[in-house]
């Protein structure tokens, strides 16, 4: 597994996949918090609760429009904060094809596990 975190294109995927995943979290903690099912929550958003349910589920894309939507809907908004970190080799390098192909089917298979 070490030698995936340190290619560049698996990095990518991983960050991409820990976004979405800290995105999804939030709003479920927050459909909680304030006590709002996903069908109250889909009536807001004018949705079906199968939309809703795919969005936090995972089997549908999340744009920033979607959850900017969402915390509207449920009296939030979000700040986003950024935090620097150490990446080996230069943003924008790209890894030889073999390498990325490989990365990608790790972080699939990783994905799918979650």
């Amino acid at each position: 597994m070490d030698e995936f975190l340190e290619d560049p294109e698996f990095a990518r995927l991983m960050a991409q996949g820990d976004l979405i995943m800290e995105v999804t979290e939030t709003l479920c903690e927050l459909l909680d918090k304030e006590e709002v099912s996903r069908k109250e929550l889909a009536d807001r958003l004018g949705k079906t609760k199968g939309f809703v349910s795919q969005l936090l589920n995972g089997g549908r894309n999340l744009t920033l429009r979607t959850v900017a939507d969402i915390l509207h809907v449920l009296g939030y908004k979000v700040t986003l904060t950024p935090h620097k970190i150490e990446v080996e080799g230069r943003l924008g390098e790209k890894p030889a094809r073999g390498q990325e192909v490989k990365a990608a089917e790790e972080a699939q298979k990783f994905i799918s596990r979650t």
